[in-house]
């Protein structure tokens, strides 16, 4: 996915940050026990987050272990392999084959048609394992496409899609019917990685004239800085508005074993990560945690 659901590591607890690696691990791992090496590069922050959300909300068993791995032979916690890590580590497939499939066509080009190829057989594995997901992602991937095609003005309407998959998905994985407050909070969570990546690419897709619900809300643009002091106010109302909810969903959770884990991420790192992109003049590197 993108990368924008971090812990905030100045305010991350020791403790917390070997049980967020170990779900970061753990995914990787199990892509490759299912999907083979290469595959493994689809391992992202945002998918750790949420196999942390998914094994707490559903009080599913977590083991963790010490080992190395192929990629890294020093020991360090791993979540090991269960029904529900496979399940996540299918839908983290079908999300970045339906990413690379999107960049390929904004056209992107060579990186995007490498991706989109080495995850095709990774993919008809994948849907083996949770088909109803992918008829869940082609649905709201469809309806993404036709908002970027019509150039909807609006932020929130432009999210929407993205935002009611992310929605959605729990209850899918799990196979059974989830509360409000987890519905909310992943509406919320994909709302902010779909904005997040628009703000963050906003000078690209204003060179190669793509679509950008800023861009189509605001209009004039000259630079990534102008742009965003000139809308400064809105800028924050929407991600301090997204935040909030997101809060208020969470403390609506019952969760134990990964509460405060969860919480710096959905408290601090999102919050951290607004203020950062309201900040930077250029694109922002990859997170490293």
């Amino acid at each position: 996915m993108y990368g924008y659901i971090v812990p905030q590591k100045s305010t991350l607890r020791a403790s917390d940050f070997v049980l967020y690696r170990s779900f970061y691990c753990g995914m990787c791992c199990e892509t490759g026990r299912l999907y083979g090496q290469f595959p493994r590069f689809t391992t992202n922050y945002d998918f750790a987050f949420l196999s942390a959300l998914m094994h707490d909300y559903a009080q599913a068993d977590v083991v963790i272990e010490e080992h190395g791995c192929v990629l890294n032979p020093k020991k360090k916690a791993i979540l090991q392999s269960n029904p529900l890590l496979e399940r996540l580590s299918a839908v983290n497939i079908m999300l970045c084959y339906q990413k690379a499939d999107d960049g390929v066509a904004d056209g992107d080009g060579i990186k995007y048609r490498a991706v989109r190829r080495a995850l095709k057989k990774p993919l008809a594995a994948a849907k083996k394992i949770c088909p109803q997901a992918w008829t869940a992602i082609e649905k709201y991937c469809a309806a993404q496409r036709d908002i970027e095609q019509k150039r909807v003005a609006g932020v929130d309407r432009a999210a929407d899609a993205f935002a009611s998959l992310m929605r959605d998905l729990p209850e899918l994985i799990l196979g059974v019917q989830t509360d409000d407050n987890l519905k909310g909070l992943c509406y919320n969570v994909g709302k902010f990685v779909y904005l997040a990546d628009a703000l963050d690419d906003i000078t690209e897709d204003f060179k190669h004239k793509r679509y950008n619900p800023f861009l189509a809300t605001f209009g004039e643009f000259k630079n990534r800085k102008s742009f965003i002091d000139e809308h400064r106010a809105e800028l924050e109302f929407c991600f301090g508005s997204i935040c909030g909810r997101a809060e208020g969903c969470f403390g609506g959770l019952k969760l134990t074993q990964s509460y405060s884990l969860l919480r710096n991420i959905v408290f601090n790192g999102m919050r951290g990560k607004a203020e950062e992109l309201l900040k930077s003049t250029k694109k922002l590197k990859n997170p490293r945690i």
